[in-house]
């Protein structure tokens, strides 16, 4: 199929500032963007979406072409910017805006997520993208659904080189790269035949980190994506005061944070798409089976902060 033809996915985050600093974004420009995006709605976006976590902007929002939706994207924070200025509220210093993309042919029933954090940096996601697309302790179909059997090809990024990993044969070599986010970061995972299954936004230490996967079917459910967020794993913090920090899971009532140093937050949600239109979100993380997950990371953060300088995990 064309490209032109395929439907297209892009998660965009950005930081324009919150009150007070790094807290929440100002509902205020949520509206104005979501006003902003919905007059392009039937032009160059079929749907979008907008939401946050902490002090971050997300818009998710479906098109068929690309060129125009940078300067769109470009326009309509600016409009934040000076909506926010009136209001004294300024952007992190250096803060970036970065994205991901997914493009494909819809399926008769086609799900996504997307995940949102607000301290962590953009290597955040190694950990996970592996136990939902390589290990089989986390997503079980990976040795008993033939659909899933033949595995997946992960692509990573270093500061000198772009390599690919065909899993399982290659499993052993994934990890050993990966296994230390901060100089490689998996930024996609495809099928053998290069189907996309999943796309993290590119490296950047001032914005968040945000992930968009496609999920059954040929996909691990949204059940198996959501497994490895079931362990407060601890994750680098953009935070200065603690760099090493667990990240919990939280619906988006509580994608906010108020103790020094966070603990980093991450929010999931959920979308199945009708000719392009997102049907939903659906609040993953809105969910009580995961309050001992929350419990056990906001235990570690005490027990990290109350180190105070003597950094436990320089």
């Amino acid at each position: 199929m064309p490209d032109s033809l395929l439907l297209k996915c892009t998660l965009v985050t950005s930081r324009p500032g919150g009150f007070p600093t790094g807290h929440r974004v100002h509902p205020g420009i949520l509206e104005l963007s979501a006003r902003l995006l919905k007059k392009e709605e039937g032009g160059i976006l079929i749907d979008s979406f907008v939401f946050r976590c902490g002090d971050t902007l997300g818009f998710l929002m479906t098109h068929r072409e690309e060129e125009e939706i940078d300067s769109l994207v470009q326009g309509v924070l600016e409009s934040c910017h000076e909506y926010l200025e009136k209001k004294n509220i300024f952007s992190p210093a250096n803060a970036s805006t970065v994205s991901c993309t997914l493009s494909f042919a819809e399926r008769r029933s086609e799900e996504i997520l997307l995940f949102l954090a607000d301290h962590p940096t953009a290597d955040l996601f190694n950990l996970h993208l592996y136990r939902i697309f390589g290990d089989p302790f986390s997503t079980t179909r990976l040795v008993t659904d033939d659909a899933l059997l033949e595995g997946f090809v992960f692509s990573t990024s270093s500061y000198d080189s772009k390599r690919s990993f065909s899993l399982p044969e290659d499993t052993y070599r994934l990890l050993a790269s990966i296994r230390r986010p901060e100089e490689t970061r998996v930024t996609s995972v495809s099928k053998r035949d290069g189907e996309h299954a999943a796309s993290a936004t590119g490296p950047s230490e001032t914005a968040a980190p945000a992930l968009l996967l496609r999920t059954g079917g040929i996909f691990p459910t949204y059940g198996e994506a959501v497994e490895p967020f079931a362990q407060p794993y601890m994750v680098r913090s953009s935070v200065g005061e603690r760099p090493m920090m667990p990240l919990i899971p939280v619906s988006l009532c509580d994608a906010q944070g108020s103790r020094s140093g966070g603990p980093p937050r991450v929010v999931c949600l959920a979308f199945t798409l009708a000719g392009g239109r997102l049907i939903g979100p659906a609040d993953i993380f809105d969910d009580p089976a995961l309050d001992p997950v929350r419990e056990d990371g906001s235990r570690i953060a005490g027990f990290s902060r109350a180190h105070g300088p003597f950094d436990p995990f320089l």
